[in-house]
């Protein structure tokens, strides 16, 4: 089999990519909780509603970072 040319992935790029998967993921479930929590009629905690205020724009952040990484990258590779 032909090995495809992916192109190297460095540290920095997997740790922003991982760390904005799994806030984004916490604000999810955090989101999901509270809906069910009221759609029983019970109050959910207050940090269940908190976190996705705080985790989503740091998601956000994040991803704009890892952008930024990867294209300094490739335009480093490219000259």
């Amino acid at each position: 089999m032909a090995k495809t040319s992916e192109p190297d992935r460095s540290r920095v790029e997997k740790v922003l990519a991982y760390m904005a998967v799994g806030v984004v993921g916490l604000a999810l479930v955090c989101i999901f909780v509270t809906l069910i929590m009221k759609a029983f009629g019970t109050n959910p905690l207050v940090i269940f509603e908190q976190i996705p205020m705080l985790a989503l724009p740091m998601g956000a952040l994040l991803i704009i970072a890892l952008f930024i990484t990867a294209a300094s990258r490739r335009s480093r590779d490219n000259r």
